[in-house]
């Protein structure tokens, strides 16, 4: 960070003095980027002053940071323009390579937390926010520790219990099921028997469709169970920084709701903890470290089956009449077992957070 400080500090002096610098014998600077502070003259060894209590700051005050977060949500800027604040932000604290500057970023995504729940209306407001920090706690979980986390608490459901499982079919759209079957037949026979446009309705009555459909829910439940075995398994060993920044959340939220049950705030970290920190590795495996080999159709196509489900799941809202429909019959697992078991997970989570 000092060599940064310096090389910011080097592109504002004098460009007499820059010449002066780039042409010291190679026994002063040693062939190196390395910048050092006395080959300046007064005027610039002031700005490089200036540049390390503004450095500082920004580090220790994550107040003028996390406003600026807020001000780039407003205002919709770019991906260009995120994208280039966020190498920013990262490179100010030396992308949390040190504990010092770790613990900074963590106070920094903390209070921009604190910005955006203060502006928010109702709890609903903040989980349905796409926030800039969330772009920086990607970037800053997106590290050994926490792919080796993820790989261990996720990686044999994902990989052996789907990827690898060549049998596996979670298809339950009744007319994707019945267009599969009159295509397997027309495969054997060379032509259909069936008829090619059938409602909704009768679909599901037909007997093989039925047979699938439910095969293929009662699949999904087991692999719902089983990821929320590992999840529980998995909650102690979560890394320090996304326990504390879901503390944070939750006192936060609390304190800003205070006539919300903090059974539902819990709900709601839990649920962005899942979103930004775990769902990753079910959406891109191959990118997050978690297998590694390329996923075919039928892997892909699975996997987001199963994200779908899982989200509804871990956010606890019932499939309704519009919107996946075909998904209704896992409500009763869904409020019923599945409800109980997240929220003493969640109440297991918030003694972990606290720790």
């Amino acid at each position: 960070m000092d060599a940064k400080i310096g090389l910011l500090a080097h592109n504002k002096i004098a460009s007499d003095e820059a010449a002066r610098l780039r042409h010291m014998p190679s026994s002063t600077h040693r062939g190196t980027p390395t910048f050092n502070s006395r080959t300046l003259n007064k005027n610039s060894r002031a700005k490089l002053e200036r540049y390390q209590e503004f450095f500082f700051i920004l580090q220790t005050q994550p107040q003028y940071l996390a406003r600026l977060f807020k001000i780039i949500r407003e205002r919709g800027s770019v991906e260009a323009d995120q994208k280039r604040m966020e190498s920013l932000v990262m490179g100010t604290f030396a992308h949390a390579q040190k504990q010092r500057e770790e613990y900074y970023l963590l106070k920094l995504l903390a209070r921009s937390v604190q910005e955006e729940i203060d502006v928010c209306a109702a709890p609903l407001d903040f989980m349905r926010g796409t926030f800039f920090f969330t772009r920086l706690f990607g970037v800053y979980t997106r590290v050994p520790r926490d792919r080796k986390f993820i790989r261990q608490a996720f990686g044999q459901l994902i990989k052996t219990q789907i990827i690898e499982d060549e049998q596996l079919n979670l298809e339950s759209d009744p007319e994707f099921i019945y267009r599969a079957l009159l295509n397997d037949e027309e495969l054997r026979t060379g032509r259909v028997t069936r008829a090619l446009n059938m409602s909704k309705d009768l679909i599901i009555l037909e007997e093989d469709v039925r047979a699938i459909f439910i095969d293929n829910l009662q699949n999904i439940r087991g692999l719902i169970d089983n990821f929320l075995y590992a999840f529980e398994e998995a909650i102690p060993r979560i890394p320090y920084g996304s326990r504390y920044l879901a503390k944070q959340m939750f006192e936060l939220l609390t304190a800003r709701f205070p006539g919300e049950d903090q059974r539902d705030l819990l709900k709601d970290v839990g649920f962005w903890l899942w979103k930004i920190y775990i769902k990753p590795a079910f959406a891109d495996p191959e990118g997050q470290g978690v297998i590694d080999r390329s996923l075919d159709s039928s892997d892909k196509r699975n996997l987001n089956i199963f994200i779908i489900v899982l989200n509804q799941y871990m956010s606890g809202k019932p499939f309704s009449t519009a919107d996946l429909f075909y998904f209704q019959p896992l409500n009763k697992h869904l409020l019923g077992e599945v409800a109980a078991r997240l929220e003493s997970i969640w109440a297991q989570g918030k003694s972990i957070f606290d720790t």
